[in-house]
């Protein structure tokens, strides 16, 4: 039954997006002859459960989709208005005592059921008038509104359609049903939703000016809207942030600290003026790592840009110590590669890595074009040695082709007293025979 809702479910959300910019860039004629309406439309039997109603409305809205992918307007209206019946039954499934649904979120899911209703009509009247581009455009309303009520009850969502996955993809495309640890790199599964969770960047005092220290305050929001609540711990801290100036020759690996009103702080001194990314990964329960992307500008002179290109050589020297990268060939998409660092110094390997965040090493990789993220960990989680070295080896694997910069972290001091190095390494990820069109465990950024 899972992997049938969550066809459904993905049906829904969206393949139907690929249709409706199809749909919307070529509208049906206003003279287009349509069969004439059935007005009489078949009675829709409410579910006795709030689980059930939000599994109905998930078939009929993937069943919405494939028939605007069609042009069949006389059955798209027929599931908009199931959907509709559907979608004001919620509040009252919701409020009872078996509903799965938070007494909390009760109210919230009542509005949103109101609003999947008030966007049903939109289809409703487009399909009564024959106009394809307008069923097109409430349908895409639609998907939004069903979508916040999926964030809204994620336990009832989770127990009806949920898979997992590493947010690695270091199995490839295996998921599973419930949530875990990737046996291979011990991440966080992560659900596989369309729902995405947001953050809010403000300074104190309103403005951000190179050289001077700032008071950043973030707050992290779900799907809903609603302050995250509870997070999980992921090699140490409850959120990373990482921070790269736009043109990435400027990089920091920052860990704002939580307040006692669920939003964190960071005291940060940005070092020149321009725009700034930032880089927000974190981890709800149950629903797996997010990476939220947040531009800054900051007032004051920009640093002189630094066009980016390959490196001429595998071997950088930070601080005194000779750091190689192997990739064993030319990089590229499709499937993982391995990225393996070798640590020396004066000549000799380093075998004293001490663990840094629960790691030997940690591994930041973005695209030129700052769409394409990955945070990987070495496959040795630290813990079973006392110490690493000299090589560290991080599985990735690249959906995008392009030239892309890696920040390997390790900390060659001890765990009482870090002294962690930053390597930077620019390379290029050619197109795989293999590439597909479905992202790994990268996560891709508008």
């Amino acid at each position: 039954m899972a992997s049938h809702v969550l066809a459904r479910l993905v049906a829904a959300l969206g393949a139907s997006t690929l249709w409706a910019s199809s749909l919307m860039a070529q509208p049906a004629p206003a003279t287009q002859t349509q069969p004439a309406h059935d007005h009489s439309h078949a009675e829709v039997t409410t579910p006795t459960n709030f689980s059930a109603a939000l599994r109905d409305i998930s078939d009929h809205m993937a069943d919405l989709a494939r028939e605007l992918g069609g042009q069949n307007l006389d059955a798209a209206h027929e599931h908009s208005d199931a959907i509709s019946s559907l979608a004001k039954s919620l509040g009252a499934l919701a409020f009872k005592p078996d509903s799965g649904v938070p007494k909390e979120k009760i109210k919230e899911i009542n509005k949103a059921g109101k609003a999947l209703a008030d966007a049903c009509d939109g289809v409703h009247d487009a399909s009564e008038k024959h106009d394809i581009g307008a069923a097109t455009l409430a349908h895409a309303q639609m998907k939004e509104r069903h979508a916040l009520l999926v964030a809204l009850a994620p336990d009832v969502a989770v127990a009806l359609a949920a898979t997992y996955a590493c947010p690695m993809h270091c199995e490839g495309d295996k998921t599973y049903s419930k949530p875990g640890n990737c046996p291979d790199c011990n991440m966080h599964l992560k659900l596989q939703t369309p729902a995405t969770y947001s953050v809010s960047v403000i300074a104190t005092g309103g403005r951000l000016i190179a050289g001077k220290p700032a008071s950043l305050v973030f707050t992290l929001k779900d799907p809903a809207g609603t302050p995250v609540a509870a997070l999980e711990t992921v090699h140490e801290k409850v959120l990373h942030l990482l921070i790269v100036s736009k043109d990435l020759a400027w990089f920091a690996h920052e860990h704002p600290t939580l307040q006692k009103d669920g939003t964190f702080t960071l005291d940060f001194t940005f070092p020149a003026g321009g725009e700034f990314v930032l880089y927000n990964d974190f981890t709800p329960p149950k629903v797996g790592q997010q990476v939220v992307r947040v531009p800054l500008n900051v007032e004051g002179k920009p640093a002189p840009l630094m066009p980016l290109s390959p490196d001429a050589q595998a071997s950088k020297t930070i601080d005194g110590y000779a750091v190689a990268l192997d990739a064993s060939g030319p990089i590229k998409t499709g499937g993982e590669t391995v990225l393996s660092f070798s640590i020396s110094k004066d000549g000799q390997p380093v075998t004293t890595l001490a663990t840094y965040l629960g790691a030997f090493g940690h591994l930041v990789v973005i695209s030129e074009d700052g769409t394409q993220f990955v945070h990987s960990h070495p496959h040795e989680d630290g813990q079973a040695h006392a110490t690493g070295g000299p090589m560290v080896d991080f599985a990735a694997h690249f959906n995008q082709p392009g030239l892309y910069k890696a920040w390997g972290q390790f900390n060659v001091g001890s765990r009482e007293h870090e002294r962690v190095i930053t390597v930077p390494f620019t390379f290029v990820v050619a197109k795989g025979e293999a590439q597909g069109e479905t992202p790994t465990h990268h996560h891709d950024h508008k």
